[in-house]
């Protein structure tokens, strides 16, 4: 019997462009903001193939990077005994605009393969939803 998929999915809407909101997304100044990106990370702007680790804890990897629009990032978690091929988690971020405004699709997961699926699905939550405040906050103030 196949398991539930666990995904966290999410949105809101910002008064920004979809430019200022990608550049909140990508730009390590603005990610260090609403994410917690290792110290050691010191990239430029995310791009495709681009990689942040959490020194043998986990690794995130851009795998979809279309400007403006979608941006995907694969994760590896090294101590989880399965294989990378055993789980599929990823972070999309998806930007659409209507009626002047931008809206930013989240969509975490699915966590359902993991070790304690729930614990993954709650931290998602919680995380989620004090990230999109910042990135909105960070996207509309543009300084």
């Amino acid at each position: 019997m196949p398991t539930e998929k666990l995904i966290v999915k999410d949105q809101i809407e910002i008064n920004a462009s979809k430019e200022r909101v990608w550049e909140v997304l990508t730009n390590p100044v603005f990610i260090k903001q609403w994410d917690d990106i290792p110290e050691s990370y010191a990239g430029r702007h995310l791009n495709l193939g681009s990689v942040i680790e959490w020194e043998g804890y986990s690794k995130l990897t851009v795998t979809q990077f279309d400007i403006g629009n979608n941006l995907t990032l694969e994760m590896y978690l090294p101590k989880v005994n399965l294989a990378p091929t055993a789980y599929d988690v990823k972070y999309k971020y998806a930007l659409t605009e209507a009626n002047g405004m931008t809206i930013l699709n989240f969509e975490i997961g699915d966590f359902s393969q993991l070790p304690k699926p729930e614990d993954y699905y709650d931290a998602t939550l919680e995380w989620v939803h004090t990230a999109k405040l910042k990135i909105k906050e960070l996207a509309e103030n543009n300084n």
